[in-house]
């Protein structure tokens, strides 16, 4: 099932299963955060089961994994799924109640957005909100580089322990130190919960160097080091932690200019102008209608100003790599 995200929340969800008034139980897995959603519902006279999605499910665009299962007893499950289903969370770029008036209308806008909205998505990467795990490993320097457009730190883990819980009421720093994003979005640090003077940031990690043994100075502060002078600063991520952070990343609402090529693309699904492949045919056999088409066919989305207006959102770097 395929739910569109939009007002009012919370999300609700129907399914028909084979007995009238019997409780069933909706099993909802989210594999990435490997966490369930196990609600029981009592299902109508005509077999039909409703539920009311947690508010978590109405802040962001995710695929789950369904099943409904017949309750036997009171926590106790059958053995077989009545139902079995892909639950497919996602906010559409324009909502097709604003575009059509019957419900005919409604139903076609909402075909021909959802197409229009996989046509961009696979030529920018899409314009969810979602959730995002990172996972690293501390480089001895003070920042932990970012390739997604972030919004919020959601969680941190520091070597297996959380550190950082927006949604902690002791939080959201658990420990010593608030994340923080900054300010160009392209990168993760630290700063101290207690109150402290000018930190002078390390953006590289600083050379190791062999240092003679001396009684006037110590590699590291100690009680009894002859001075406070030490070969190196701490670093907010030292080299060979683990760090996992649970990050909200990608577009919280949908830009405008995506929305208005949205728009442009429907209008062309409506009218049959996307037919954009004939202009790419450079050979055309009518013996046994052989068809030569130019590798062209296979850019953009044949609407030159829809393509205009995605080309500030085409990645260049879509992974990082070693040239």
């Amino acid at each position: 099932m395929q739910i569109l995200r939009l007002p009012p929340y919370p999300i609700s969800i129907t399914y028909t299963v084979p007995d009238a008034s019997t409780p069933y139980v909706f099993v909802i897995d989210d594999v990435e955060n490997q966490s369930i959603t196990q609600e029981t519902v009592t299902s109508t006279a005509g077999s039909k089961v409703t539920l009311e999605l947690p508010v978590e499910f109405s802040k962001y665009d995710k695929s789950y994994s369904l099943a409904i299962y017949e309750e036997i007893s009171d926590g106790v499950l059958g053995d077989e799924a009545v139902v079995e289903d892909n639950l497919d969370i996602t906010r559409p770029y324009i909502d097709p109640a604003s575009l059509g008036v019957t419900a005919t209308e409604i139903a076609q806008y909402t075909e021909q957005e959802n197409l229009a909205r996989t046509i961009i998505d696979n030529i920018t990467g899409g314009f969810y909100n979602k959730k995002t795990y990172l996972e690293t490993v501390g480089q001895g320097t003070d920042y932990i580089p970012l390739w997604e457009r972030t919004n919020k730190i959601l969680k941190v883990y520091e070597n297996a322990e959380l550190v950082y819980d927006v949604d902690s009421v002791d939080g959201p720093a658990l420990g010593d130190y608030n994340f923080l994003i900054t300010k160009d979005k392209t990168a993760i640090t630290k700063d101290p919960v207690a109150y402290t003077d000018a930190i002078n940031r390390a953006e590289r990690k600083n050379s190791n160097m062999f240092v003679a043994p001396s009684d006037s100075f110590a590699l590291f502060d100690t009680e009894d080091s002859g001075n406070i002078y030490t070969i190196h600063g701490g670093v907010g991520f030292n080299e060979g932690y683990d760090y996992i952070f649970l990050l909200e990343t990608g577009y919280k609402v949908v830009p405008y200019d995506i929305q208005d090529a949205t728009r442009m693309l429907i209008e062309d699904i409506r009218c049959g102008k996307l037919d954009y492949y004939k202009r790419y045919v450079t050979s055309y056999n009518t013996d046994q209608f052989k068809i030569q088409f130019d590798k062209k066919i296979l850019d953009g989305t044949g609407n030159i100003l829809v393509d205009k207006i995605l080309s500030k959102y085409t990645k260049s770097i879509v992974k990082l790599g070693v040239l």
